[in-house]
C-alpha cells in the first residue's frame, strides 16, 4: 500500500523536503483515485454479469413457465380423456350386463323351447311308434305312455315312452328312448336303465327301442350291438338279428 511517509522518503533523493513532501502526498491522492475507479470498473462488471445471470435467470423461468403450462394443458387432457374413458367403460359395463341378461333370456328360451320341443316329439314317439310297431311286427297296443319303475331298495326310473302290448299274442313291453339325434353314447346310458329296469318291469319280454330323427352309423351299430330297435318317423331302421 502507498504512504505518503514512504513516498516522501523515496522523492527526498531528487527533490527538497517540501517538495518531496508535496510530491508524495499528490501520488497517494492519485493512487487512492485510481483504486476507487479500479474498484468502480470490477464493481460495475459485478453487476453486469449478475444482471445477465438474472435475466438467463428469468428466461429459464420462463422457459419452465412454458413447459408447466403445456404440463398443465396435458394434464387437462389426460384427465378428459380418463373421464371419457370411464364413462365409456361405463357405457361398456351397461351394454356388456344387458348382453349378459339378453343371453341368459335367451338361454332360458332356448332352454324352455328345448324343453317343448322334446315334450313334442314324446308325444309325437306316443303317437306314432305303436302304429310302426304294428305294421312291422303286428304290435298290438294295450298302453302307451311315460312309466316309474320302482325297486325294492327304494330307487326308480322314470322313462316317457313305455309301450306295453301283445305280439303274436304274447305280452311285450317297449321300453322307448327318445331323441331327435341318437348317439352312441345315448345307447350306452340307456341301456343301462333298460338293465336297472328289466326285473321290475312286470313283463317277461322287455325290449329296448330308440325312436328319433336321425342316428349316425355308430349309434346303429351301437343299437345292432345291444339288440335293440332303432325306430325313424316313417320305418324301423334296426332290429335285433
Amino acid at each position: 500500500m502507498v504512504t505518503i511517509t514512504g513516498m516522501t522518503e523515496h522523492y527526498r533523493k531528487a527533490f527538497s523536503e517540501d517538495q518531496a513532501k508535496v510530491l508524495a502526498e499528490a501520488t497517494v491522492l492519485i493512487e487512492a483515485d485510481l483504486v476507487r475507479r479500479e474498484d468502480f470498473s470490477k464493481l460495475t462488471a459485478t453487476v453486469e454479469r449478475l444482471a445477465e445471470a438474472q435475466e438467463r435467470t428469468e428466461h429459464r423461468m420462463d422457459s419452465l413457465a412454458n413447459r408447466m403450462d403445456r404440463l398443465a394443458e396435458a394434464q387437462e387432457k389426460t384427465e378428459r380423456e380418463v373421464s371419457r374413458l370411464a364413462l365409456g367403460q361405463e357405457k361398456l359395463t351397461e351394454a356388456m350386463s344387458q348382453l349378459a341378461w339378453t343371453v341368459r333370456d335367451t338361454q332360458k328360451q332356448m332352454g324352455g323351447l328345448a324343453q317343448t320341443a322334446g315334450y313334442a316329439l314324446e308325444a309325437y314317439t306316443l303317437e306314432r311308434l305303436p302304429k310302426l310297431l304294428a305294421k312291422h311286427y303286428g304290435f298290438v297296443e294295450t298302453s302307451a305312455l311315460p312309466e316309474v319303475f320302482r325297486r325294492p331298495d327304494g330307487t326308480a326310473d322314470e322313462i316317457d315312452v313305455v309301450l306295453r302290448g301283445e305280439i303274436a299274442g304274447r305280452p311285450v313291453l317297449f321300453l322307448c328312448e327318445v331323441k331327435s339325434n341318437v348317439t352312441p353314447r345315448e345307447v350306452a346310458d340307456f341301456q343301462v336303465v333298460v338293465e336297472r329296469v328289466r326285473p321290475v318291469a312286470g313283463c317277461d319280454d322287455v325290449r329296448m327301442i330308440f325312436f328319433g330323427y336321425r342316428a349316425g352309423s355308430e349309434a346303429r351299430d351301437a343299437i345292432a350291438v345291444a339288440r335293440g330297435y332303432l325306430a325313424l318317423p316313417h320305418a324301423v331302421i334296426v332290429e335285433p338279428g
